[in-house]
């Protein structure tokens, strides 16, 4: 069990398919560097006292946060990847194009 009073640090982990919910409360946390890969983040109005700087997001269900200094919500310079089946249906289009137009030449 987590004290009030602690403090969470994870720095440059990567964390697969957790889910991460930091709904009605008070917890501590400070993600700095890492990456969530498949994560669910669940946040709302009254979670408070979390940073993620420098985190990268790949697939996961958000594809934002928002700073809030009142609730000491800390974001700062966190990459959101779009998620891999749109990431693939993109790179199809375009190999998809690329081939008509050497096709068409």
């Amino acid at each position: 069990m987590t004290d009030i009073h602690e403090e969470r640090v994870f720095w440059n982990d990567t964390f697969h398919a957790e889910i991460f919910d930091f709904r009605g409360q008070v917890h501590f946390a400070r993600f700095d560097g890492c990456t969530f890969v498949k994560c669910t983040i669940v946040l709302d109005s009254s979670a408070e006292q979390l940073a993620f700087t420098g985190c990268t997001f790949k697939d996961c269900n958000i594809d934002h946060i928002d700073a809030d200094e009142a609730r000491g919500i800390v974001v700062r310079d966190n990459f959101f990847d779009r998620p891999i089946a749109e990431r693939k249906a993109d790179f199809e289009r375009r190999l998809a194009e690329a081939l008509n137009r050497r096709l068409k030449s």
